[in-house]
C-alpha cells in the first residue's frame, strides 16, 4: 500500500478475514500518516452509510490519533463524509453514478466488489468510473485503488477479474519439520474418520508434500507466526511473465517475493499491481476443524459448496450449464422407483407446480440425506387455472400420501406454486388458505440471488409472495445432473434419481435439459444468463426449481419419519402420557384468547408459529 511502484492492490480473500481490517487500516492511513482525498465506494449507498455508521466511528472513537486527526471539523462531519486537515473522506454507494462520478480523489477503497451492479445507471462498471476520479493522481503516479472482496462465478467475478490483471501473490508457508515452503491449499488438508464412515473434523491437519508429516492445529498456527519473519511475509509473484523472448513460469524469487527471470536472472517486468487470494486456511481466528466441518455440510450440494468455495478457500466458482447435458443418458440410468415405492433413504417429499395459460404441471421430489433426491411423479392438470376445478384437483395431489419400502408413509412437506403468469391472483387465493401446509406463492428472479429469500415480498396488491433466485437453482441442478456414480455405487451425495415410468418419457428429459447457461457482456462487465432456445419448452427444469426451493424452506437435516411421515396403519397406538400434577390457582386467571385469535407470525424459512 505505500510501496512507489505500487498503484493498485486486490485483496481476494474468504469471509471475516482480513478485507474489513486492512481497508479500515488504510483509509486511518491516508487520513493521518499520508492526508489524503479518499473515495470509500460500498455496493450501495445504504451499505456504505451503515459501514461508516457501525464500522469506521466505532473506529474513530478507540483511535486517538484519528479521533484527533477528525476533531476540529466535528461539526462539518457527518455520516457520509469525513474531514480532516489535507483531505476527506467520502462514503458512497457503487449504485449512484453522480457520487462516482464527481470531485477528482486521490485513494479509490472498494469494498464487496462483487456486489456492486453491472452498470452504474449508464455509466459503466462501478470499480472503473470510481476509479476513473483518480486519473489526476494516476498522471502524477500518485493515486492508489485498493478492492476487497470474496470470489464469486469465475466468468463473471469482477474481484477474480482485477486479480487475474495482477501478478497473482500466493502465500507459501514454511513447514515447521522441514523448512519446505507450499502453498496452503485444500488438497493437503486431511482428517480421520470413524468406524461407521462419519468425518471427525477435529482431527483434521495439513500434510506437507515434501515431508509428508501432518501438521497440528498448533504446528499450523506457528507456521503462520512464523511468516512475519520472512522478508518477503510468505507472499511470491506467480504470474506467467515475458523476459528474454519467453514466456516463463515464475521458479526463483527476490528475497520481497518479486519474481525472477530463468535466463538473466533479473526481476521480471511489475505493472504495479499487486494481488493477493487469502483463504481461511491462512486465518487465526478460524481453525481448521471448522473449515472442515464446513466442508462436510457442504458436500453433496452445490449451492452449498459453491459458498464453500467462494467464502471459505477464496476460490473461484466454476458454474455448471455452459456445456449440453446429455438427456438422454440421463434417461439411461432411471430407476424402478415411484410413489408407492420409494427408496428408504427419502426423509421429505416436496413439489414444484409451474401455471400455465391452460393447465398446472406439477412434479414431486422426495429428498435424503445430503441432498440426494429423486424425481418421482410428475402431473399434468388439463384443467383451466381461471376455473376452481384445476385448484382442486392440485389441493388432493398435494395432499396426498406416498409410500417407502419400509412401509412408512409420506406426505407432502412443502410446495412452490408460480405466481409469474396470467393467473397470479388465482395462486394468491390458493396459497393463502394453506401456508400452513408450507405452499408458498413463488415468483422467479434472475441473477446471482440465493435460491430461498430471507422473507417474503408484497406484491403491488399487497399478496405475499417469495423471490427465488431461479439461475442459482438451475446452477445447482445442472451441477447435480453431472454427478455420475462409480463403479460399485449407488447412491452419491447430491446425486439425482430418475424415475422409470409414466411422466418421465424423453419429453421429460428434454425440457430438464432444454437451458443452457451465457455469459454476456454489459458496459465492460460480463453477467450471466440462462438461454431457452426457441421452440424449445422447460416446464420440467422450471417445475424441478420450484421443487427445490420448497426444499430449502425446510431444514437441512430431517427425521422425515418424525416429522412429515404418518404411522403406518398397522402401528401400534403408542402408551398414553402420565397425568400432569394440576398447576396451582393463579391469584388472577389470565384471560384465555380464543383459537380463531392465534395469528401465523411471517414465515422464516418456511416455518409458521403461533403467536400467542
Amino acid at each position: 500500500m505505500t510501496e512507489r511502484d505500487t498503484h493498485t492492490v486486490t485483496a481476494m480473500a474468504a469471509t471475516q478475514v482480513i478485507k474489513t481490517e486492512w481497508l479500515l487500516n488504510a483509509t486511518a492511513y491516508y487520513a493521518v500518516q499520508d492526508p489524503s482525498a479518499v473515495l470509500f465506494v460500498q455496493p450501495t449507498q445504504g451499505a456504505a452509510i451503515s459501514f461508516s455508521k457501525e464500522r469506521f466511528d466505532p473506529t474513530v472513537d478507540v483511535t486517538p490519533a484519528l479521533k484527533t486527526a477528525l476533531a476540529p471539523f466535528r461539526d462539518r462531519n457527518t455520516l457520509d463524509h469525513k474531514e480532516f486537515a489535507g483531505g476527506a473522506i467520502d462514503f458512497v454507494g457503487a449504485n449512484s453514478p453522480m457520487d462516482l462520478a464527481s470531485r477528482p480523489k486521490r485513494v479509490i477503497v472498494s469494498d464487496e466488489v462483487d456486489k456492486y451492479p453491472a452498470s452504474a445507471g449508464t455509466e459503466g462498471d462501478p470499480l472503473y468510473l470510481a476509479e476513473e476520479r483518480a486519473s489526476t493522481f494516476r498522471a502524477l503516479g500518485r493515486a492508489k485503488f485498493l478492492r476487497a472482496c470474496s470470489p464469486t462465478n469465475e466468468d463473471t467475478s469482477r474481484i477474480g477479474r482485477e486479480y487475474r490483471a495482477s501478478d497473482q501473490r500466493r502465500c507459501f508457508v514454511p513447514c515447521p519439520h522441514c523448512s519446505h515452503r507450499f502453498e496452503l491449499l485444500w488438497r493437503y488438508v486431511v482428517w480421520e474418520k470413524d468406524s461407521f464412515g462419519d468425518p471427525l473434523p477435529e482431527t483434521a491437519g495439513i500434510a506437507c508434500p515434501e515431508c509428508g508429516v501432518v501438521w497440528s492445529e498448533g504446528d499450523r498456527l506457528r507456521a503462520l507466526d512464523a511468516l512475519a519473519d520472512l522478508p518477503d511475509h510468505g507472499w511470491r509473484q506467480t504470474r506467467l511473465f515475458n523476459c528474454c523472448g519467453e514466456r516463463q513460469e515464475p521458479k526463483a524469487w527476490t528475497p520481497q517475493g518479486r519474481s525472477l527471470c530463468g535466463i538473466c536472472g533479473k526481476p521480471a517486468p511489475y505493472g504495479g499491481h499487486a494481488g493477493f487470494v487469502i483463504s481461511k486456511l491462512m486465518s487465526r481466528r478460524h481453525r481448521l476443524s471448522d473449515v472442515v466441518a464446513e466442508f462436510n455440510i457442504a458436500r453433496g450440494d452445490p449451492e452449498l459448496m459453491k459458498k464453500f468455495t467462494n467464502t471459505a478457500l477464496a476460490e473461484l466458482w466454476k458454474p455448471s450449464g455452459r456445456e449440453k447435458v446429455d438427456g438422454e443418458r440421463l434417461m439411461a440410468r432411471a430407476e424402478t422407483l415411484g410413489p408407492e415405492d420409494l427408496p428408504n433413504w427419502v426423509e421429505v417429499i416436496t413439489f414444484g407446480v409451474d401455471v400455465q395459460g391452460n393447465r398446472l404441471e406439477a412434479q414431486g421430489i422426495a429428498w435424503g440425506p445430503d441432498e440426494e433426491c429423486a424425481p418421482f411423479l410428475y402431473e399434468v392438470i388439463h384443467q383451466d387455472p381461471a376455473q376452481p376445478a384445476a385448484w382442486a384437483e392440485l389441493d388432493a395431489l398435494l395432499m396426498s400420501t406416498f409410500r417407502r419400502r419400509d412401509g412408512v408413509t409420506l406426505r407432502v412437506a412443502a410446495a412452490a406454486i408460480d405466481t409469474g403468469g396470467h393467473h397470479a391472483a388465482q395462486v394468491y387465493a390458493f396459497t393463502r388458505a394453506r401456508r400452513r401446509r408450507r405452499i408458498f406463492a413463488i415468483k422467479g428472479r434472475a441473477g446471482a440471488w440465493p435460491i430461498w429469500p430471507n422473507q417474503a415480498r408484497r406484491s403491488k396488491t399487497g399478496e405475499q409472495f417469495w423471490p427465488v433466485g431461479v439461475d442459482t437453482a438451475k446452477d445447482a441442478i445442472y451441477g447435480r445432473l453431472r454427478i455420475e456414480i462409480e463403479d460399485g455405487e449407488a447412491r452419491r451425495p447430491g446425486m439425482i434419481h430418475f424415475r422409470a415410468g409414466e411422466g418421465f418419457g424423453l419429453d421429460y428429459y428434454e425440457q430438464l435439459t432444454s437451458e443452457h447457461r451465457e455469459v454476456r457482456r454489459q458496459r465492460g462487465q460480463s453477467y450471466a444468463v440462462w438461454v431457452l432456445p426457441e421452440g424449445k419448452r422447460n416446464e420440467a427444469l422450471d417445475t424441478f426449481v420450484y421443487a427445490l426451493a420448497a426444499r430449502k424452506t425446510l431444514p437441512r437435516r430431517i427425521d422425515a419419519s418424525l416429522e412429515f411421515g404418518l404411522p403406518k396403519p398397522e402401528a401400534e397406538a403408542p402408551p398414553p402420557a402420565p397425568p400432569r400434577r394440576a398447576a396451582p390457582p393463579l391469584a388472577m386467571e389470565p384471560t384465555a384468547r380464543p383459537e380463531s385469535m392465534l395469528k401465523p407470525t411471517r414465515p422464516r424459512g418456511g416455518w409458521l408459529q403461533p403467536r400467542r
